[in-house]
């Protein structure tokens, strides 16, 4: 049955077929027969969409039924680097609200934002400034301070700041960033869309276990949707940070090695997005 807070949405055959590949993950496929379901619009949508009345459960979640604003293609500019002497591609910058995907398994609605640096800023004070987040971010300071943070992340021409929420309250701060723009870039042979992310969580009653494998897959999943051309994603934390270690290879995250930054050793681990969609999922 499908569960859903209140009346049932517009687009309630996508959250079915969500939920059913949830609740049972040995079904890799659907079958919708097109003649039973010739007059429902939103079947037909589907049909469009995977070009089939089977729907395999790794194609719909890769379709982009969870973002909030188009995915974030490359146009054909191109930005050069000096001190790298690369050139890059410029890309559009996302606004307000980027994904948005009710979660069964918590039975809350996951959501990430562009993060504002005057309605967050105090917020986002707080959280930089909890001693467990200062320890691995190094970030503490005052209101002036993170407000400027967030700035130059908006500013950034190789990242983003994103607002977590669950149920639209705020609960986790991340930064997106594309990897060979990036200081872990001279670190590994890097792909061209390869999509990297830090990440904090700044409200202790989203801690547990169960909500880090809701946001740790979502915003896996927000990466690989927002550029269908990124086959990888990459963190590289501390390497004695041992309670996100131990969320990271059930969220599809494998150990590629440590190496050192001149201010913390880290370790790299990678996500897949093939592994992702058909062997980890949402």
């Amino acid at each position: 049955m499908l569960h859903w807070p209140g009346e049932l949405p517009t687009g309630w055959l996508c959250d079915a077929l969500d939920q059913i590949f949830i609740a049972a993950p040995q079904l890799s496929a659907v079958v919708l027969p097109r003649s039973e379901w010739c007059e429902e619009p939103q079947a037909l949508t589907l049909f469009g969409q995977v070009q089939s009345d089977i729907i395999h459960r790794s194609a719909f979640w890769q379709l982009p039924l969870w973002l909030s604003s188009p995915a974030n293609r490359a146009s054909g500019e191109m930005v050069f680097d000096a001190e790298r002497e690369i050139y890059f591609p410029q890309r559009p910058r996302p606004q307000g609200e980027v994904y948005r995907r009710y979660d069964p398994r918590i039975r809350r609605m996951l959501s990430f934002r562009i993060a504002d640096p005057v309605s967050d800023a105090e917020r986002f004070t707080r959280w930089m400034n909890d001693p467990r987040v200062e320890y691995f971010w190094e970030q503490s300071g005052s209101l002036e301070v993170q407000i400027a943070y967030l700035e130059r992340q908006l500013t950034s021409k190789h990242a983003f700041p994103l607002i977590g929420c669950f149920d639209d309250r705020p609960f986790s701060y991340f930064e997106i960033y594309w990897a060979a723009e990036d200081r872990i870039g001279r670190h590994y042979s890097w792909q061209p869309f390869d999509r990297g992310l830090h990440l904090l969580v700044g409200e202790q009653q989203w801690r547990g276990a169960h909500y880090v494998q809701s946001w740790l897959r979502g915003v896996t999943h927000y990466l690989l949707l927002n550029e269908p051309r990124t086959q990888r994603t990459v963190l590289e934390p501390r390497t004695d940070n041992q309670r996100l270690f131990r969320h990271l290879e059930p969220a599809g995250y494998r150990t590629i090695k440590e190496f050192d930054f001149p201010h913390k050793r880290s370790r790299m681990v990678m996500a897949d997005r093939h592994h992702f969609f058909t062997e980890v999922g949402l």
